[in-house]
């Protein structure tokens, strides 16, 4: 996204990356406000359409049907990802297929180092990941109760119109089920502090074992880290610096609830292009991300702690059963349509006073 912006701006851009368009541990879910932030490129996307979510906790499991295509959509990473390449390319922008080893400083410049080639450039921009190579050149690593862990399995062969959201006690975070065209992501996440790779991938083979389309079925293990930072955590992050920008991932911008961070990464690419063409762009640029994006974060942050207790969750779920009006809330949260600023009073305009009672008061259990 900033590299196709800048490139259509007329700067020279060099995109330095060896491994992409691949597929990647991810679970490949696309809102729908990301979804029409990267359809807005002009690339060509085509995910598999979803027709319900089922939510688990404990035995308890509700299923809400999606109606629209607005929602949500899981896409293989290879081709996504290729389709906002092949746009970035397009704009103007080169694309190097070689892995960076080392970014350093050289006066006013900057040099990325390749296995290859080494090169010049007036600004650096960092979107490679919360463990990436640039950021570990211009700011602190994250530390580790900074980040969730996700692991999981890739099942070939399988594909069903359906994700599966499951809310899990030890670790406590949650599962997830997400068809791709020729295969299901399924992974578990939670705090790196409170779990290792193995738990979550005993956790995830546990559900396949019982999950009927992919019990049978070989299983492609994957691990990665995502950012997943506190309230006083999301202000801390550096977003840029003197001829620096940190994009997604590599700036913490992640929803610290669902770990989605897509959205924010496609958002915070924009941001970066658009801030270049003021007298001070790093300034304008972290002045976008703390007015637009912290506040989200910060508000997920604060309702993490709460939204995992088994309590709150099992609760939840009887809300979904229940309530059509909470069922609308819950959809309008995975497109990512619903602001937790607003979530509250959104959720005590339905009307279901008991039910929400119940809910609200689970938080604070």
């Amino acid at each position: 996204m900033a590299a196709r912006d800048l490139a259509r701006a007329g700067a020279r851009v060099a995109l330095v990356d060896g491994s992409h368009p691949r597929e990647k541990a991810c679970g490949g879910g696309v809102t729908g406000r990301a979804l029409q932030f990267a359809r807005s490129t002009g690339a060509m996307l085509d995910g598999c359409a979803i027709d319900r979510a089922v939510f688990e906790a404990g035995r308890r499991r509700v299923v809400v049907d999606i109606d629209g295509d607005d929602v949500l959509r899981v896409f293989d990473r290879e081709p996504f990802d290729g389709a906002l390449l092949q746009d970035a390319v397009a704009a103007g922008a080169e694309h190097l297929p070689e892995r960076a080893v080392a970014c350093r400083r050289t006066g006013a410049a900057w040099e990325v180092v390749t296995e290859r080639s080494v090169m010049r450039g007036s600004w650096l921009l960092g979107a490679d990941g919360a463990c990436g190579i640039v950021r570990k050149s211009v700011a602190d690593p994250f530390e580790r109760a900074e980040l969730s862990i996700a692991s999981g399995s890739y099942v070939d062969g399988v594909s069903v119109p359906e994700i599966v959201i499951g809310f899990t006690d030890e670790p406590r975070g949650y599962l997830w089920s997400f068809p791709r065209r020729r295969r299901l992501a399924v992974g578990a996440c939670a705090q790196a502090d409170a779990t290792t790779s193995a738990a979550l991938h005993g956790v995830t083979d546990r559900w396949l074992d019982g999950y009927a389309p992919a019990a049978s079925r070989a299983r492609r293990r994957y691990s990665w880290p995502i950012p997943s930072l506190s309230a006083d955590a999301v202000g801390r992050q550096p977003a840029s610096g003197d001829r620096w920008m940190l994009l997604g991932d590599a700036a913490g911008l992640v929803d610290p609830i669902t770990r989605e961070g897509i959205y924010f990464a496609l958002e915070s690419g924009s941001f970066a292009a658009s801030s270049m063409s003021g007298v001070d762009p790093a300034r304008a640029y972290g002045a976008r991300v703390r007015d637009s994006i912290h506040p989200e974060l910060r508000r997920a942050a604060g309702l993490k702690a709460a939204f995992f207790r088994p309590r709150f969750t099992r609760l939840l779920l009887e809300a979904l059963d229940s309530s059509a009006a909470i069922r609308a809330v819950m959809i309008d949260l995975i497109a990512g349509r619903q602001p937790y600023s607003t979530l509250k009073r959104r959720l005590i305009g339905t009307l279901e006073f008991g039910l929400m009672a119940k809910v609200l008061f689970a938080r604070g259990a």
